[in-house]
């Protein structure tokens, strides 16, 4: 006889999943569709980073009133990190640059992950710029090789694939240091972007196939929007209202699509409306409209959007913030809007706020969501070779066999005629 045992209680399961692991977390999501949006309700993540001191929240990039980049964390719910310190959580400082002026070197994040790791570029003098992987909670940081630096970088992506051991990649497009980095073709001009992989199991940089993009329908990508990682692909916001998607080796999966159109907006005029996102592991897409926030979600399987959530009301916002506009998803429910140096996490449910004021940035600002535990992480990779070359590893020329065998003569002889 067949026996069955009863499902635990929601309660119990929601106890449970707030004292695991971000790894264990995150392979939960993909267990159950219930634990999934479990994971994902505004009261989930308050509880989880109490019972695990773990980070959540968004670090903000913008100008500072130098001529710098600045960042900031921001977060809600005691997800800051520092429950048992006074000083904010932050971006460290390398060991080499503590005692550095502020003035003398300049650190911008150019991607970040939801498992602990930023991909930074810090940049001394006028040129001298040096890529690097950090873990800020943990203020470990170790130098990569660079790629073709004398190449703009336009966009960078950064993806854990596995966080024991280690091992992530780095995907890079960049742009010939040229004015007009076009040329023609059957189809009218195109621009060209070259696409480079770091992969930190080989600890070197490849060069991947170009990236193409016809001018000026969507030559562009978006100059405030961070790559997106979400569903096992890396998505794109270009110019025009136009996505592009890219797999772990930097290749497009299928032909780039346009976002979903917002009522009452003329998309051909402006595209600041409508954002990108990771949104509950897929990709969304966000729409400020005259009637509030609107959310879509892509399937890759179908290629095309569904309408997840629908002109809810802002009024509350547009009394302090006129021209705030939603840049992610803090969970299910609460929506991350700015406006200059405010920051606000809005509740969808009850239509309340919390507001953050930013002291170090302003303007245009870019918003990289994070998440990270406290535990060290071995980011330098056992046994790597880390040199500056984009190309390969330092091989041992032929004249260096002839040197070495020479030598090994030499100490045969000396020993034979002794």
């Amino acid at each position: 006889m067949a026996s069955s045992t009863p499902p635990l209680p929601s309660e119990i399961i929601f106890k449970i999943l707030s004292r695991t692991s971000l790894e264990t977390l995150d392979t939960c999501k993909a267990v159950k569709k219930e634990w999934h949006d479990m994971i994902f309700e505004s009261s989930f993540m308050p509880q989880f980073c109490a019972n695990s001191q773990n980070i959540s929240g968004y670090f903000v990039q913008g100008p500072s009133n130098s001529s710098y980049y600045a960042s900031e964390f921001v977060s809600m719910d005691g997800c800051s990190g520092n429950s048992t310190t006074t000083t904010p959580f932050h971006l460290p400082r390398p060991d080499e640059l503590v005692n550095s002026p502020a003035f003398s070197f300049s650190t911008r994040i150019v991607a970040s992950t939801m498992q602990g790791i930023l991909c930074c570029v810090i940049t001394r003098g006028n040129r001298r710029r040096r890529y690097h992987i950090c873990k800020p909670s943990t203020k470990q940081w170790v130098k990569l090789p660079n790629p073709r630096t004398r190449y703009l970088t336009q966009k960078v992506a950064l993806i854990v694939l596995r966080s024991k051991p280690l091992h992530f990649k780095i995907i890079r497009l960049s742009s010939p240091p040229t004015s007009q980095p076009y040329h023609y073709s059957k189809l009218g001009l195109i621009t060209h972007y070259r696409c480079e992989i770091f992969d930190s199991e080989y600890w070197r940089w490849r060069q991947g196939k170009d990236i193409l993009l016809l001018y000026p329908k969507y030559s562009f990508f978006h100059p405030f929007a961070p790559a997106v990682h979400a569903a096992g692909l890396i998505y794109f916001h270009l110019c025009d209202g136009q996505v592009m998607a890219l797999n772990y080796d930097g290749e497009e999966v299928f032909p780039k699509f346009s976002l979903p159109n917002c009522p009452g907006i003329d998309d051909k005029y402006t595209d600041d409306h409508r954002l990108i996102m990771e949104y509950k592991g897929k990709l969304g897409c966000t729409c400020l409209s005259p009637n509030g926030i609107m959310l879509w979600v892509f399937d890759n399987g179908r290629r095309d959007w569904e309408l997840i959530i629908k002109e809810v009301d802002i009024e509350i916002i547009k009394g302090e913030a006129k021209y705030a506009i939603p840049h992610g998803f803090y969970n299910a429910d609460i929506v991350l809007m700015a406006e200059d140096n405010r920051v606000f996490f809005y509740k969808l449910q009850d239509k309340s706020f919390n507001l953050v004021t930013l002291k170090k940035c302003h303007g245009f600002l870019e918003f990289f969501p994070f998440r990270s535990d406290l535990e060290p992480m071995d980011i330098r990779m056992p046994g790597a070779n880390i040199v500056s070359s984009t190309k390969h590893r330092y091989r041992p020329s032929w004249i260096s066999f002839v040197i070495v065998f020479i030598f090994l003569f030499g100490i045969i002889l000396l020993f034979s005629h002794a």
